[in-house]
């Protein structure tokens, strides 16, 4: 009687991992949306699919053809700091926050999220790394010209941004052939 209550537990646990093991399969990310045809970036270093080629823009906006279901952002980036990511919601000049990151110190920062859109912006505030003074002048309202200098941000260097969603893997890849 004793072993009879022990075979119990063991089956359930036997049952649950073999369905959980059914249900939670690993989810394998779909193509880089920014490298499909019909895709119109204001800095096209940044979705060319090459690491070497770099953007200074502190405003990059990513359009593209149709609405996809992104569930994974990369931005490769040698210095970037400070950034705010938006997804377009709909009507002209209609956004929405994704993800705002302050003090970054990686170079390659993934974003995972649930967003739906043709439209992704980036605005980067700050960027790490040397920062310069830049001389100028100015002339007050008496004639008189003065010398100063401001500091200014090293400009951003985006090498690449990715953008993925899921594999829909209930559809088959290949449509099947018949046997005869």
């Amino acid at each position: 009687m004793k072993n009879n209550l022990y075979i119990l537990p063991i089956l359930f646990i036997i049952f649950i991992t073999t369905c959980c093991s059914k249900l939670f399969v690993p989810q394998e990310l779909s193509e880089n949306y920014a490298l499909q045809s019909g895709v119109i970036c204001n800095a096209p270093e940044v979705v060319d699919g090459d690491l070497s080629t770099i953007s200074q823009s502190s405003r990059i906006l990513i359009s593209m053809p149709e609405k996809k279901s992104i569930r994974k952002i990369i931005i490769h980036s040698l210095n970037i700091s400070d950034f705010i990511l938006y997804q377009s919601i709909g009507g002209e000049g209609e956004w929405k926050i994704i993800k705002g990151i302050k003090g970054n110190k990686q170079t390659s920062i993934e974003i995972d999220t649930q967003v739906i859109t043709d439209k992704i912006r980036m605005f980067i505030s700050d960027t790490r790394g040397k920062r310069y003074a830049d001389p100028g002048t100015i002339e007050d309202v008496d004639g008189n010209t003065n010398l100063f200098t401001r500091q200014v941000d090293a400009p951003p260097q985006i090498q690449e941004i990715e953008i993925y969603g899921l594999v829909d893997k209930t559809q088959p890849k290949e449509p099947l052939k018949p046997l005869f």
